[in-house]
């Protein structure tokens, strides 16, 4: 069972730390794409990319978390029974409440938005 532990915390890890980079790649070619237009324009669409960039790598991070309990429920993962308890799902809570903050962030920015048009 610790092998399969080892591999879950490897794919967690992995995972996120590729949508993370692919993330930060898209944002700053965009970014970049955003620089070159008028400052009235450019300004719109920098506040847009913030915004949707928090919506879907809150929502991400909160699917994630959720998948990651989900698993942690229907799979035996520890080497003994004596090591399972609450503390072995706040890692996928943690994700998740932070995936809710993002979210809740890029939602309030949208929000905001949309009521100075």
């Amino acid at each position: 069972m610790g092998e399969l532990y080892y591999y879950v915390w490897e794919f967690v890890t992995s995972v996120t730390i590729i949508v993370l980079v692919a993330a930060y790649i898209i944002h700053d070619r965009l970014t970049l794409r955003y620089e070159k237009l008028e400052e009235n324009e450019k300004n719109l669409k920098l506040e847009r990319l913030s915004m949707m960039t928090r919506i879907i790598l809150g929502v991400m991070a909160f699917l994630g978390g959720l998948g990651w309990m989900f698993y942690m429920q229907t799979h035996t993962l520890f080497i003994s029974p004596e090591l399972e308890g609450f503390h072995n799902m706040v890692p996928a809570i943690v994700m998740g409440v932070i995936g809710l903050i993002v979210f809740a962030g890029g939602i309030q920015k949208y929000l905001k938005a949309g009521k100075s048009h």
